[in-house]
C-alpha cells in the first residue's frame, strides 16, 4: 500500500509532508502484521492481519514468540506511533510491545536481544537489548491499550498506556536523522513495530493508524515537529552569525 493511500493524521505536520510532499510517493508505512515474519507459536486470526494470538506451549522463556509488521518505519517521517489493545492476557500476561531490526530472531519477547526494545505487560519493565529489564511503568493486561512511538528527531522511544504518556527512553540509540537529513530524504537503517507473547490464551489487536488512537498523537506530533523546526532555525541563525564573525576576524 502506498503511503499516499495511508497517511495517519499526525504525519500531516511532518517535515517531509511540509517541505517535500512528493516524497510520500516513494515509501510506505507499516499497516498490518506480517504472517510470514513471525515465530510459529503466534497466529494471525483476522482478515485484516491485526489480531494475533499465542498458541505455543507457554512453559518457559524459550516458548516466547514475536511478530513483525509488514514494513519498516521510514525514519524520514520524523515520528512514528502504533498501539496494541490486549484482548486476553492469558495465563500470565507475558505480552510485549516495541521495535526491532529486520534480522532479529523472533523466538523472544521485545527487548530481550540486541536490536530490540520492549515494554512488558506482566511486570511493567522496559527491556533494552537484554533479558533483564528495569522498572519503567504500570503493568497492563486485558482491556488495556498500550502504545509505542519513535521520535527520530530526538532519538527517543516513548510508551503510552490507555492514552497517557508514561515515559521515554533516550538511551536506546539507533540510526537517526538531523532535521535537515529528514528534509533531504536520507534513509538510514530499519526499525519494525513488533509484539510478543509467551503464555497460553494471550491475544492482542494492533492499530497502525487506520483508526483513531487512544493517545493524542496528533497534538504530540505538532509539538515535536514545531520544536524541531525552531531548533533548525536557531541553528541556521547561529551558523550565519559565526560566518559574519569569521569574515570580520
Amino acid at each position: 500500500m502506498a503511503s499516499t493511500e495511508f497517511l495517519p493524521s499526525y504525519l500531516l505536520h511532518s517535515p517531509i509532508n511540509r517541505y517535500k510532499k512528493n516524497l510520500y510517493n516513494s515509501f510506505s508505512l507499516p499497516t498490518h502484521w506480517n504472517s510470514a515474519d513471525c515465530w510459529p507459536y503466534v497466529t494471525i486470526i483476522d482478515q485484516d492481519n491485526l489480531k494475533v494470538e499465542y498458541n505455543g506451549p507457554g512453559r518457559t522463556s524459550s516458548d516466547a514468540a514475536a511478530i513483525r509488521a509488514d514494513k519498516p518505519i521510514p525514519p524520514e517521517v520524523g515520528l512514528y506511533y502504533f498501539e496494541l489493545t490486549v484482548l486476553n492476557s492469558g495465563e500470565s500476561g507475558c505480552i510485549g510491545i516495541g521495535y526491532c531490526k529486520s534480522d532479529v530472531d523472533l523466538n523472544i519477547l521485545p527487548g530481550w536481544v540486541y536490536g530490540t526494545i520492549g515494554y512488558h505487560g506482566d511486570n511493567g519493565r522496559l527491556y533494552r537489548e537484554r533479558g533483564t529489564g528495569e522498572f519503567f511503568g504500570p503493568c497492563y493486561n486485558a482491556g488495556d491499550t498500550v502504545g509505542c512511538g519513535i521520535n527520530f528527531l530526538n532519538m527517543e522511544i516513548f510508551f503510552t498506556k490507555n492514552g497517557i504518556h508514561i515515559g521515554k527512553e533516550p538511551s536506546f540509540y539507533f540510526e537517526t536523522f538531523s532535521y535537515d537529513d529528514l528534509i533531504n530524504y536520507r534513509i538510514l537503517g530499519e526499525m519494525y513495530p513488533m509484539s510478543g507473547m509467551a503464555t497460553k490464551g494471550e491475544c492482542i489487536v494492533a492499530n497502525f493508524g487506520t483508526k483513531p488512537f487512544m493517545f493524542d498523537i496528533d497534538n504530540y506530533a505538532k509539538v515535536i515537529f514545531a520544536d524541531a523546526e525552531l531548533k533548525r532555525e536557531l541553528e541556521k541563525k547561529t551558523f550565519k552569525m559565526l560566518e559574519i564573525i569569521n569574515t570580520e576576524v
